[in-house]
């Protein structure tokens, strides 16, 4: 309770010297602050803006890191992330989810260029991110923190957004690349522009032989290989007319194919899992007068997943096959102001439409033995909110964010957030003072609340209240920097699994956890540069639930060279603390701790031809992201890019 009550008091303070400043003198120049590393994101307000003006946490991966670290899908782009947790099911494919800051998988909404791809019909509404490819992604921003007042439901604890690439210029871009277990990665992509129009075009193929995702058992004498195969295709067009109106339209569609197996330890020859992801959105956006700027999207999510399980020598009672079909429909209209050069407020309506459906067919042995075939009915539920955010800017020295949200949900009726956010800037010794507080809200998934096997209907939303300060500090004109955050997130009636009774419940009692995220910065010149992450996790309460593939401790360092020009050469590194993952209904298993080293050499032998060459895993360390099953031990890869 006194935690809710100095976030409420934040948000009055906020609003008082937002009444109180109204008059004061401003800076309208104060788009530009005095920070050297100041990247322009979306995500945090839904218009552009810097990180310099948030007092939120937020992280910016751009197309260029993705490059130099030769990371190929997003997963192992955010393993580094301070805050982040990813953990994977085996090998390229497998299941992979992505924690922040110690809250659920469920509690993270993950966009691409906008479009919400949380699935309606999975559980925790969770989408495996395995199958995103980094081939066409211009840069992915990650906001830390209660971001539920600005985008509902799933954003209690944080949001990803994928942004891909638009076109820039006339060019075709090849790349190829081969290395260890049979790997192939092939893509191409097209970029045209006019004086009105701009147009990419993108596609990629990977294709691996694979290892085999479970460890081996005394009961199995021989494991295969677990292949997979993703195709991604990815299209942006942007046209401008005149008036100052634009027009966006986005289209996305990954498939993929994993020969998985049945679990940990569990060896399957001919276990098949596939999905299937399109998304689509149009934009329009339109100023017809400088302080006033409307849009209006339309967005669309369709994923489907086949897991599918014939018998076979290992078990010749198994012939199961599911199929879940879930979709996600969004219609959204912001009007955004800007009031005098130092307000900005902005207010929304949205619409969400969710879907999903599945049928199974499996063999039980209770009540009697037998194949059971069971239809989940096809069920909707439809959110209608409406959301305002107001942000000052006085001068370069005081950002101030508020916003409030009210979502009307079909089945839990109307729940309402908010957050608030600051941002100190002292000019003269570049530092910066941050802090945020704010609520979020959580329906359960359709799989949770009628799934007939784990379904508990009488299931309800979990809440959420979070808050964080910290300090940024830039040195020699950006050379050195240090980011230091201090969070804390509570959790009421969070959405658990019950082992024992195998249906989900709200876990009784506060979840609550803390940390520390540190990242610091040393640059010398374009030719060194040192990065330095470090996460601290703590949990206070756990409300009776267990905490699981979350560990205590992360460090991450990388460190990137050019010592000729055209010569990139970046080493990773990443330390992953001890953490716990389910055994059985009545007791965990400790995973060891872990250290990974990575390499990625690139060296642009003219405009035209770039070659590159990396390494994985290069101490050849074995361990285990989730219990049971295989990571990928010391691989090798080299490929060549070309510019037409």
């Amino acid at each position: 309770m006194y935690n809710k009550i100095s976030g409420i008091m934040f948000l009055l303070c906020t609003l008082i010297l937002t009444v109180q400043s109204f008059g004061a003198e401003t800076d309208s120049s104060s788009s530009g602050v005095v920070f050297t590393n100041d990247p322009i994101i979306i995500s945090a307000t839904r218009y552009e803006t810097s990180v310099s003006k948030e007092g939120k946490d937020i992280s910016v991966i751009t197309e260029d890191d993705i490059k130099k670290s030769g990371k190929k899908n997003l997963a192992d782009v955010l393993e580094t992330v301070p805050g982040l947790t990813i953990t994977r099911a085996g090998s390229d494919g497998g299941v992979t989810k992505v924690y922040i800051r110690g809250g659920k998988s469920a509690n993270v909404l993950i966009m691409i260029d906008g479009v919400r791809i949380s699935d309606p019909i999975g559980i925790e509404k969770l989408y495996d991110i395995s199958g995103i490819m980094t081939t066409n992604i211009e840069r992915i921003e990650i906001v830390k923190g209660a971001m539920s007042a600005m985008y509902g439901a799933e954003a209690s604890g944080g949001i990803i957004n994928i942004i891909t690439k638009k076109g820039t210029g006339r060019k075709v871009v090849i790349t190829g690349e081969a290395g260890s277990n049979k790997t192939f990665i092939e893509s191409v992509s097209v970029s045209d522009i006019t004086d009105q129009t701009s147009v990419m075009f993108a596609t990629s193929h990977n294709s691996s032989e694979g290892y085999s995702s479970a460890k081996k058992s005394s009961s199995i004498s021989s494991y295969d290989n677990d292949s997979y195969e993703n195709l991604t295709a990815s299209g942006k067009m942007e046209t401008r007319f005149e008036g100052n109106a634009l027009l966006d339209f986005t289209i996305n569609y990954t498939d993929s194919k994993l020969d998985s197996d049945d679990g940990s330890y569990q060896d399957d020859p001919n276990h098949v899992y596939s999905s299937k992801l399109f998304t689509s959105r149009g934009e329009f956006r339109h100023s017809p007068v400088s302080w006033w700027t409307y849009k209006g999207g339309v967005s669309y999510m369709s994923y489907v997943r086949e897991d599918i399980d014939p018998a076979d020598s290992t078990d010749t009672t198994e012939n199961d096959a599911y199929t879940y079909n879930g979709k996600n429909m969004n219609f959204d209209l912001i009007n955004i102001f800007n009031i005098m050069d130092f307000n900005i407020l902005s207010a929304g309506v949205e619409l969400l439409k969710e879907k999903g459906g599945s049928t199974s067919a499996y063999y039980s042995t209770w009540p009697t033995a037998g194949y059971t075939t069971s239809i989940f009915e096809e069920k909707t539920v439809s959110t209608e909110s409406f959301f305002v955010n107001d942000s000052i800017s006085l001068g370069k020295i005081l950002f101030i964010n508020a916003g409030a949200r009210g979502d009307n949900h079909g089945t839990f009726g109307i729940h309402y957030t908010w957050d608030a956010s600051a941002a100190v800037v002292i000019p003269a010794t570049e530092t910066k003072f941050k802090a945020s507080s704010g609520t979020g809200f959580r329906a359960p998934s359709l799989y949770e609340l009628y799934d007939s096997y784990s379904g508990n209907a009488a299931l309800g939303p979990e809440k959420t209240f979070v808050y964080d300060a910290g300090v940024y500090q830039e040195l020699f004109d950006g050379a050195f920097s240090i980011d230091c955050t201090y969070f804390v997130q509570e959790y009421t009636d969070m959405i658990d699994y019950n082992y024992s009774t195998w249906k989900y419940y709200n876990a009784e009692g506060e979840i609550k956890d803390r940390g520390v995220e540190v990242t610091s910065t040393v640059k010398i010149a374009d030719v060194f540069k040192i990065n330095y992450s470090y996460t601290w996790l703590d949990y206070i309460e756990t409300g009776g639930s267990v905490i699981l593939k979350r560990p205590e401790h992360k460090h991450s360092a990388s460190v990137n060279m050019t010592p000729l020009k055209g010569l990139n050469v970046t080493v990773i590194y990443l330390y992953v603390g001890k953490r716990y993952d389910y055994l059985t209904a009545t007791s965990d298993v400790k995973l060891d701790p872990y250290h990974k080293i990575d390499m990625n050499i690139r060296y642009s032998i003219n405009e035209m031809l770039t070659i590159t060459a990396r390494g994985e895993n290069l101490a050849d360390a074995v361990y285990e992201e989730t219990y049971g099953y295989n990571t990928k031990r010391r691989s090798f890869y080299g490929g060549v890019e070309v510019l037409l």
